[in-house]
């Protein structure tokens, strides 16, 4: 090769961006993002159809029959439904059962649905969270009128009228069940799981019940002061116009939930970066039962969404980046045992875990993370086989009808 001119450097070709091979694995980031939009197409959930919206009258048919049972629910009542169940991280809640349900072999659709067994507004109510967990609580009904601690007195403990969780959520499973004949139902934790059957398809509504508060928790509103992805898409009073209670495994203690404001918040995240969290969702389920959740997942791609701009996750060729990186980000916190709960930070999510558990989730991420393709192809696998499975479904219930 020929010398560059005295007093002229040899200078380097112009770099370009390499973004085909994932560094750590080596694999081909373009079939990364391949197989996601592959599992995409794939998954088996029904979102629009006829059948869906009879099946959310008849849960609410049987939630009437639980209100007139014995009159423990709010005459009326203001429900919140989230599209997927629980296992699809969009609440906060331990399932507590080594079992999961699985689309194909138990349902075509699924939803959560928050049901209010009290409603707090207006009520002057101290949240007393210094004898409970971090991000939990309890709640004492000696605030509310008489007829609502009469209500309730067999749901509560102690002298302070406390309201058990763990009572509550057995009481509603126990109260829906015996309204649902002839339906499944099964109590999952605090979950209360119905599959309806409406024509060719079978609907999961996960039912938890919950106690609702207009406003924002005081122990939350440094968060709410401070600058956030959403600023400009959405109003204070949008994000901030309420929160929940949900039942915990822990007896008389609630968690703190922030669903109606997530579910704003969903309406405003990249697609990709959507895709990437159920593809992970999908490629982690198996370790669900180990103590690790969705909603963790879900955690992080909020976090994702305050540090990195929306115009690089809104790519459609990032959707393979933004998967290796939740679970990087996931592998981080397993290490450091520690996940910050996006609204309240020194929530840590992973409170509840012994150390045990997090080294052998960080073992079994590290072994997707090092073949990230292989357990792409097999959540592909596995949204094929449900599929398969709800269309043998469907053909062994027409003809069924047909006979």
């Amino acid at each position: 090769m020929a010398s560059p001119p005295e007093g002229h450097p040899l200078k380097p070709a112009p770099a370009k961006p390499l973004t085909d091979l994932d560094f750590h694995s080596g694999a081909r980031v373009e079939e990364l993002n391949q197989l996601i939009q592959e599992y995409e197409a794939r998954n088996p959930g029904v979102r629009e159809a006829p059948e869906l919206h009879q099946a959310k009258d008849a849960v609410f048919s049987l939630l009437g029959v639980v209100q007139n049972s014995d009159g423990k629910l709010p005459a009326v009542n203001r429900y919140l439904i989230l599209s997927g169940g629980v296992q699809q991280g969009t609440v906060d809640v331990d399932l507590g059962v080594p079992h999961h349900l699985s689309p194909g072999r138990d349902y075509d659709s699924d939803f959560t649905l928050l049901v209010p067994v009290l409603n707090a507004a207006g009520v002057p109510i101290t949240l007393d969270m210094k004898q409970s967990p971090p991000g939990h609580t309890q709640i004492s009904l000696q605030p509310f009128d008489p007829s609502t601690l009469r209500r309730w007195s067999d749901c509560c403990l102690g002298e302070e009228a406390y309201l058990s969780a763990q009572l509550v959520s057995a009481w509603f499973a126990r109260s829906f069940a015996s309204a649902a004949k002839g339906v499944r139902v099964e109590l999952r934790g605090c979950v209360t799981s119905v599959v309806v059957s409406v024509g060719h398809y079978r609907v999961l509504y996960d039912i938890v019940p919950v106690v609702a508060f207009k406003g924002w928790p005081e122990v939350a509103q440094p968060w709410l002061s401070q600058a956030h992805f959403w600023d400009g898409k959405l109003r204070d009073e949008e994000v901030a116009g309420g929160f929940y209670l949900l039942p915990s495994t822990s007896g008389v203690s609630w968690r703190l939930a922030f669903s109606a404001s997530e579910w704003r918040l969903r309406r405003t995240l990249p697609l990709p970066l959507l895709q990437a969290f159920r593809a992970a969702t999908a490629v982690l389920g198996g370790h669900f039962s180990m103590g690790l959740r969705p909603y963790h997942l879900f955690t992080l791609v909020l976090q994702a969404c305050e540090r990195l701009p929306g115009s690089y996750l809104g790519r459609e060729e990032n959707a393979a980046h933004a998967w290796l990186g939740l679970l990087d980000d996931l592998s981080a916190c397993l290490v450091h045992r520690c996940l910050p709960n996006y609204f309240l930070p020194p929530w840590n999510l992973l409170e509840g875990l012994s150390h045990g558990d997090m080294e052998s989730l960080a073992q079994e991420l590290a072994r997707v993370r090092a073949n990230p393709s292989k357990f792409l192809r097999r959540a592909v696998e596995g949204a094929k086989e449900a599929k398969r499975l709800a269309k043998a479904f469907q053909k062994q219930n027409a003809s069924t009808v047909v006979s």
